[in-house]
């Protein structure tokens, strides 16, 4: 740390000690020498104070300035997968609905599993579904609203949706490129469930979806919880927001080392940012572009590429 120049400690010691002496009803006590400023402990409080001053503004300015305008390296997004992370109320939806925007002007399709309602509410995704069952591979921009299934369904609604939607692309000469948005993504992805059997078609959809046109968003608002695997496979580009829990910022100094103690400090709306160049520091302002959605549906009839191929959806409830 530089310390302060001498000018400074001496400007700033007589300042405290007029302060002293306006509380001691002295108003007009004239300056003292810089040796009795020195006995009298005013140099060393001003040095102290410089000093923890200076060591805030640098704690400050670990990062750079917060960018004008968001931006998103859809490219590097496409090639691999995304990441955001953050407490409740942190801003991560907003982030995500702000990614979902730039990639569906960009002509590609973005799937969101929602249980929360929050994207039927505030998303410009048009068209949404209220899931009581199996899904089929959609082709616009579709939320499912995940609101009315247990944990328990919503694992094993991604899972086969994971298998129908790397087949479908799979056979298709050419892939438009898909987005999907897991959000609450600790729910499907606990830690642990990756190494389950019953999970592969989603560890194949995370490691190797960019292979045919697929990159995965997950959100999370307990880090800790998401299993490994996804985290691995999802740290081309990671969003931190606000964080305060333990077990969390136990977890994520493993991937920030000492920057985590940056989270802490963070408002709403404000990220880390980290990539392969490096990390930087954002502010996004609340999403409001809300469109409105089309009625709910029930079935979607989808035909793919050149071999007629439809996926129904199956009206079987779960049994758990």
């Amino acid at each position: 740390m530089v310390t302060p120049k001498k000018e400074a400690i001496v400007e700033r010691a007589i300042e405290l000690f007029h302060d002293d002496q306006w509380k001691n009803g002295i108003r007009n006590a004239v300056n003292p020498e810089y040796s009795e400023l020195l006995e009298s402990g005013y140099i060393a409080q001003a040095q102290s104070e410089l000093m923890t001053s200076e060591k805030r503004k640098n704690a400050e300015s670990d990062f750079i300035d917060f960018p004008r305008e968001f931006s998103v390296d859809l490219k590097e997004l496409y090639e691999s997968n995304g990441l955001i992370l953050g407490s409740r109320h942190s801003g991560k939806s907003d982030l995500a609905m702000m990614i979902c925007e730039r990639a569906m002007k960009e002509n590609t399709i973005v799937i969101v599993f929602d249980p929360s309602l929050d994207w039927i509410q505030r998303s410009n995704v048009p068209r949404y579904v209220t899931v009581e069952t199996d899904l089929i591979v959609p082709n616009e921009s579709t939320i499912y609203d995940l609101s009315l299934t247990s944990p328990y369904q919503q694992q094993r609604i991604v899972e086969e949706f994971c298998k129908r939607l790397f087949e479908s692309q799979a056979k298709k000469s050419i892939g438009q490129h898909l987005l999907v948005i897991f959000e609450e993504s600790h729910t499907y992805f606990y830690q642990g469930c990756m190494r389950a059997k019953n999970m592969q078609n989603c560890v194949r959809m995370l490691s190797v979806g960019r292979n045919v046109h697929i990159a995965c968003v997950l959100i999370s608002q307990f880090p800790s919880m998401v299993d490994k695997f996804c985290v691995k496979h999802a740290m081309s580009q990671v969003w931190f927001g606000f964080t305060k829990e333990p077990n969390d910022v136990k977890y994520l100094r493993m991937l920030l080392d000492d920057n985590v103690e940056q989270l802490k400090k963070l408002e709403d709306g404000q990220f880390i940012f980290m990539n392969r160049s490096g990390i930087s520091k954002i502010q996004i302002e609340p999403y409001k572009d809300n469109v409105t959605k089309n009625k709910p549906i029930s079935i979607i009839d989808m035909v793919y590429g050149e071999n007629n191929l439809a996926y129904s959806v199956n009206v079987e409830p779960f049994r758990e």
